[in-house]
């Protein structure tokens, strides 16, 4: 199972994922968890795959049943537009150690180092997107990437990571020159 997890609008290339999500080999699912403006179009132009159990549409969950959602993924797929700054489901699906493949936009390559941590969309293509999860799926490195991915939000995200920045620039400030 693959997916996205948020707001289903223009932004985030639902539409796009729409025709990737048809396009995926039949022992893939595609699942789409959250709510917004587009919900209804994507739930009526899928009709036919959410029938057959290709697709999988979730609607709005509690925020506290993101990690669970992101758990039941083998792949997090994030195409937004480069309106995007770091999509917060990007920082928690690597918490929760599922991977991400994701546009290069504003501050995702901070944090997905392409083939390290996560994964890099090339291009916005539909058939681009397609044959690159199905690449990712098949890495013999996966276990590897998920696992890197969850170090550098360990280290560098959590709460003890900002604490410790914090108090840096803190001492810095109030330390007498």
């Amino acid at each position: 199972v693959v997916g996205f997890i948020g707001r289903m609008d223009e932004e985030k290339n639902i539409r796009t994922l729409a025709t990737v999500a048809k396009q995926l080999p039949d022992d893939i699912t595609f699942r789409f968890v959250g709510d917004g403006g587009l919900r209804s179009w994507l739930e009526s132009e899928l009709a036919d795959e959410i029938q057959a159990g290709s697709v999988e549409t979730m609607g709005w969950v509690d925020h506290d049943q993101v990690a669970t959602e992101l758990n039941r993924l083998k792949l997090l797929v994030l195409p937004s537009e480069p309106t995007e700054g770091l999509p917060t489901t990007i920082l928690e699906s690597l918490a929760c150690g599922t991977p991400v493949y994701a546009t290069s936009v504003s501050g995702v390559p901070d944090v997905l180092r392409d083939g390290e941590t996560g994964f890099l969309m090339k291009s916005n293509r539909e058939a681009a997107i397609c044959t690159n999860i199905l690449e990712i799926l098949g890495r013999d490195d996966l276990n590897r990437v998920s696992a890197n991915g969850r170090e550098l939000i360990c280290e560098e995200y959590s709460f003890a990571a900002a604490v410790d920045r914090y108090r840096t620039i803190l001492n810095h400030i109030s330390a007498p020159e």
